[in-house]
């Protein structure tokens, strides 16, 4: 096997941001070329990674059986005819976090059978960006349980374990099966077997409650929550809350809100009970492997929301950043004992809680100051505040004495203090409230 050079031909690292850049992302507030330059941080780590198994498939091309090999090389050449047509259309589907999900995997696979029926599903990635680039192909494409999934489009029902999918001009289908619409960029279905993805209004995101990449295979968090399915999603009301979590983060902090929505392309609901039948009650996660993804069981107010997309949007910035620029040289044991976590805490974990923490201290101190706010929201923004202050100022000082970090991430520790600084003088003396967050390190 080849690599020609597409898609993607610079397979290097992200460009790494300069002073004034990693000042303002140490205070957890990014401008327009911040969130461009973290957007390009996904994307080339995400090339970086398919390299990665474009080298072991050449270097090792017994790893898997030839016509597994073929199959790959079929695909590939289908993703570099997309790029050549359009490259926005392949850039928006390598970096969506189901596809991280399935790199993971695909990766970490043991030669043979385990990584040729992974790397089946670089099929659905090649279709899902050809059909956005307009291109014409007929592809024999994977479906296990006779579902083809589309990352970041939906899922077509075909009852097969292979489904032969044909795209000309406007439209594509299986044959036999549900048809596809495509144009400007935009791919939707129609006819029995096909489901899309929904749409988050106000923003490039969906809610994800399809993609089988969607969340690990372990669940998420110590109760191992699986992601929840169409079924239950259906009759949650997770549109109608992230509709109000948007009006919520637009009306308290319209800079916050725009960072949100143009880092977060999916929404991925997990059930709220786990294999032992306990209720995990609110949990939130982001996983390395996909930034931009929002694991979250449903929260029970918007602003329970809007902290969880403050919240984890900070770790996906904070993940790439550190892929960027390194700002730790720490292991991962967990020996630190932080103020919003019971469990000991690994450096890594300190620094993402801590970077998260400070995010909310600034929103909702924020939210507090802005008229017109309802009494109740005032209270509970007054509240969080408060509480994410303290446990900021409790953490700060295990960065800002490690010897751990790295210059870059001395400079960005002393950053976060000067605006923990900042936001104390903005309200005052403090109440005396104080809590634990219900959501996760990054993963």
């Amino acid at each position: 096997m080849r690599y020609r050079g597409r898609p993607g031909a610079r397979m290097m690292p992200g460009p790494r941001p300069a002073g004034p850049a990693l000042a303002r992302l140490a205070r957890t507030r990014s401008a327009h070329g911040d969130v461009a330059l973290l957007l390009g941080g996904v994307h080339s780590r995400r090339l970086v990674l398919l390299k990665s198994l474009l080298t072991r498939l050449e270097r090792h091309p017994g790893a898997v059986p030839a016509p597994a090999r073929q199959r790959f090389e079929d695909h590939w050449k289908l993703l570099e005819a997309a790029e050549s047509l359009h490259p926005h259309s392949v850039r928006r589907t390598l970096d969506y976090p189901a596809v991280g999900h399935w790199l993971a995997r695909v990766l970490a696979a043991a030669d043979g059978g385990q990584l040729a029926g992974l790397l089946d599903g670089f099929g659905a990635v090649a279709a899902s960006a050809a059909l956005r680039a307009g291109t014409d192909f007929t592809l024999e494409l994977a479906a296990p349980g006779g579902v083809l999934a589309l990352p970041g489009i939906g899922v077509l029902g075909c009852g097969t374990p292979t489904a032969r999918l044909t795209a000309r001009g406007p439209a594509a289908h299986l044959d036999p099966g549900p048809v596809l619409h495509r144009a400007a960029g935009r791919v939707h279905g129609s006819g029995t077997g096909w489901r899309g993805l929904r749409p988050l209004p106000g923003s490039a995101g969906c809610l994800d409650d399809l993609d089988p990449y969607r969340a690990p295979p372990g669940g998420v968090g110590h109760t191992a929550l699986p992601a929840a399915p169409r079924s239950a999603t259906a009759v949650q009301p997770w549109l109608p809350r992230w509709r109000a979590a948007l009006a919520l983060l637009r009306f308290a902090d319209p800079l916050r809100a725009a960072e949100t929505t143009a880092l977060l392309r999916c929404l991925v609901p997990l059930t709220r009970t786990g294999p032992l039948g306990h209720d995990a009650g609110q949990i939130s996660a982001t996983l390395r492997a996909a930034p931009g993804a929002v694991l979250c069981t449903l929260p029970d107010t918007a602003a329970d929301l809007a902290e969880v997309l403050v919240h984890e949007t900070q770790h996906s910035k904070l993940a790439v950043l550190h892929d960027l620029v390194p700002l730790h040289r720490a292991g991962p044991d967990a020996v630190h004992r932080v103020p919003w976590r019971p469990d000991p805490r690994p450096f890594e974990g300190v620094l993402q809680g801590t970077y998260a923490h400070l995010a909310l201290a600034d929103f909702w101190t924020r939210a507090a100051r802005r008229d017109g706010l309802a009494p109740t929201v005032r209270n509970v923004a007054v509240a969080r505040g408060d509480a994410c202050r303290r446990q900021v100022a409790q953490a700060l000082p295990l960065l800002l004495e490690s010897r751990e970090l790295t210059p870059a991430g001395r400079e960005f520790a002393a950053c976060m203090q000067q605006h923990l600084g900042c936001l104390r003088r903005s309200v005052g003396p403090s109440a005396t409230v104080c809590g634990t967050s219900p959501s996760s390190d990054v993963r």
